[in-house]
């Protein structure tokens, strides 16, 4: 019960364990049932990141540097990195139905470059498939991942501002060419504050605060022969045209030795 009365303002230290898909289920169904204004957004990770007090850290890739803080100057080179993959993927897309959209919002173009690993951004993967996120918790059988549940407000459209909420939530699905593929397995969304740019690194930008529960799977008994995990094949699906114009980015932005 302290689970489903906790403020979304307090970081949720401790994880449930949970012995199976088919156990966790009915726990989200409560947590939903409590939160009622907010949608539930799930990420699967391989581990829990924790900072020095104990205390989850969710930041976006962008702002993440193990150790030390994050100097302003790698952050600049970071988003130089991200602007050159943006106008190299509308070069590499123009052919392609549907782009109206993906032109004029930039959050668009990142949302397509972070969710295809093509460079580090101010967006965070998660997704609104409670089995997807499992699946990449699970995708290392020798460990025990985690599961992040996140409470934020209701989504609208392809891209959605909360101007009081200072986040932005993107449908990947939405943003994406239809020929792109991993959207669909992944029913992915991308989560970020807003204004959008930021040029330091703070605290404000952790969606850790933004957390309502934190799940550790056992990896030997989650899945049964009632509930499988989605094959990584199928997460990462090969044949996708959009991971092959990607694969082009990224080797064209690692042959420029400044970046």
């Amino acid at each position: 019960d302290c689970l489903l009365s906790r403020g979304l303002g307090d970081v949720y230290k401790r994880q449930l364990l949970v012995n199976s898909f088919k156990e966790l289920v009915p726990i989200v169904a409560r947590i939903a049932n409590h939160n009622a204004d907010h949608s539930l957004f799930f990420r699967g990770q391989s581990k829990d990141y924790l900072l020095a007090n104990g205390e989850s850290s969710v930041y976006p890739n962008i702002f993440r540097k193990q150790g030390r803080s994050l100097e302003k100057s790698l952050l600049n080179k970071r988003y130089e990195k991200l602007r050159l993959c943006s106008e190299l993927l509308l070069e590499k897309v123009h052919h392609l139905e549907g782009l109206d959209k993906l032109k004029k919002f930039p959050e668009l173009q990142w949302s397509i470059l972070q969710h295809y690993h093509v460079c580090p951004t101010p967006l965070l993967d998660v997704t609104h498939s409670l089995r997807v996120a499992a699946s990449f918790a699970s995708i290392d059988s020798r460990k025990n991942g985690v599961i992040l549940v996140f409470a934020l407000p209701h989504p609208q459209g392809t891209i959605t501002y909360y101007t009081e909420e200072e986040m932005l939530n993107i449908r990947l699905l939405s943003a994406s060419p239809y020929e792109a593929l991993r959207p669909h397995f992944q029913e992915g969304y991308l989560v970020g504050t807003f204004p959008s740019r930021t040029d330091m690194k703070h605290p404000s930008l952790d969606f850790a605060k933004r957390l309502v529960a934190k799940f550790k799977i056992n990896s030997k008994s989650f899945w049964d022969s009632h509930f499988h995990p989605i094959p990584e094949g199928a997460l990462y699906p090969a044949n996708d045209p959009l991971l092959s114009i990607c694969d082009e980015i990224r080797a064209t932005i690692m042959h420029k030795k400044s970046i």
